[in-house]
This record gives C-alpha cells, sequence and structure tokens, in this order.
C-alpha cells in the first residue's frame, strides 16, 4: 500500500508541471521581407517551415528555417535558419488570436527571384546588373501575427520588423568587393499553424 502511495505521488509530482493541452506546433507559410540599404531596396523571400515546444502556458520555443522552393527552378532568394520564442497573449484558445514572436537567424540572400538551373545554352543579352552579388550574414526580426485561431489550427497574417547585419560581396566596376552593410526594413508573411 505506501509503495502504491509513493509511486501515485511520483506520478503526480511529475505531471504536475507540464502543461496541459497541446505540447508543440508546426507551422508553414510564406517568410518575406522589403529590404532597404545603403545601395537601394532588396525584397527577399522563401518558404518557412516552424517547429515549436511549448514551454509554458502559451509561450513557445521555436526552430525555424526558410528555403526557396525546392525544384529545378529555384524559387525564392534566401536562406535561412535559426530559432526563437512566441507567445500568444489575446484569446489562445479560440477566436481572434494574436500572437508575438523575436527570432534570430543565419540568413544568405542573393538578388535574383527566380533561377533556372537548366538553361538553354548561351544568349546575346548582357547579364543583368544588381546592386549585389550575395550576401550571409545575422537577422532579426519581432513580429505580431494576426489571425484566426481554433482549437489545433491557427491562420496568421505575419507583420514585423526585419534587421539584418551581412557581409556583402558587390561587383563595382568590374571588381568583387565585399563589406559590412546592414538591411532593415518590414516583413510581410503568411502561415498556418498546427498545435500538436
Amino acid at each position: 500500500m505506501a509503495m502504491r502511495t509513493l509511486l501515485l505521488v511520483s506520478i503526480l509530482l511529475t505531471a504536475g508541471p507540464c502543461p496541459a493541452g497541446s505540447w508543440g506546433s508546426v507551422s508553414s507559410g510564406l517568410d518575406m521581407s522589403i529590404l532597404d540599404w545603403e545601395h537601394g531596396s532588396q525584397v527577399s523571400w522563401g518558404f518557412r517551415s516552424t517547429f515549436g515546444l511549448r514551454l509554458v502556458d502559451h509561450l513557445y520555443l521555436n526552430a525555424t528555417a526558410t528555403i526557396p522552393a525546392p525544384t529545378l527552378v529555384i524559387i525564392g532568394n534566401q536562406l535561412c535558419w535559426g530559432g526563437g520564442v512566441s507567445y500568444i497573449p489575446l484569446y489562445p484558445d479560440e477566436g481572434f488570436a494574436l500572437k508575438t514572436s523575436l527570432g534570430v537567424s543565419r540568413c544568405c540572400m542573393w538578388p535574383e527571384h527566380v533561377i533556372v538551373i537548366l538553361a538553354d545554352g548561351e544568349t546575346a543579352e548582357p547579364p543583368p546588373v544588381h546592386s549585389f552579388d550575395w550576401a550571409d550574414g545575422l537577422r532579426l526580426e519581432g513580429l505580431v501575427s494576426l489571425g484566426y485561431k481554433w482549437e489545433d489550427l491557427a491562420l496568421w497574417l505575419d507583420l514585423g520588423v526585419d534587421r539584418r547585419d551581412m557581409e556583402v560581396e558587390r561587383t563595382v566596376l568590374g571588381e568583387s568587393t565585399r563589406g559590412d552593410f546592414d538591411f532593415t526594413g518590414a516583413h510581410v508573411g503568411l502561415s498556418i499553424e498546427v498545435f500538436l
């Protein structure tokens, strides 16, 4: 009898801190930022996937990755991987809801939005001129997501600020140069989230 009581108390003490309801979430959607920098503007976008673990209440620890569409034609122009935290402070159970999130990631980006892998051959047209060839660095973002949440599903409109400290390679007067530049701008995205 004492052993059963001790086992029951141990189970209750172990289960006490565990959050009720969902233990995690998976989301997918569009990740797009309109960035300004010293040499103009840049629209960087891709398709974001996020896996989140519920810490407590409606606070999640997330791992994120943004990639172009993985096809023979590369659709999108950024590759990012990192993490962050998100919290649903308003109407977390069902109805119109609000989610806030902060994230940091390593990010690579390039100017072309669509790259055809299998080309028909050489063309007589001159190559397009871009303000940079590629950029690699750290991305910080803060988002506010507005949407509608059901018990196990949510649709979000993501709005926020995107700040990037990037090492940029540029071609200036036919010569390749590198330098550090800051990109700052607005983030806009759409996502669907499933709670597990």
